[in-house]
């Protein structure tokens, strides 16, 4: 078996906002992101979207099964 994971430690800023809200027919939840020092965007955690993930999910599995 190869090993050719690596990992370091790095420095990041992390943002922690809100988003959503009743103008946009979402919930409120706290959404981090992520940027590198010099501004440049790395990444995102939205909590809505394990929900989305989950929903589709359970979707996907209810249509598995005898046709």
């Amino acid at each position: 078996m190869r090993n050719d994971v690596k990992a370091k430690v790095i420095q990041v800023i992390e943002v922690e906002h809100i988003r959503g809200g009743s103008a946009d027919n979402e919930p409120l939840r706290p959404v981090k992101t992520y940027w590198d020092l010099k501004g440049t965007f790395l990444a995102e955690y939205d909590p809505m979207m394990d929900l989305m993930t989950e929903s589709y999910g359970k979707k996907a599995q209810s249509l598995e099964g005898p046709l």
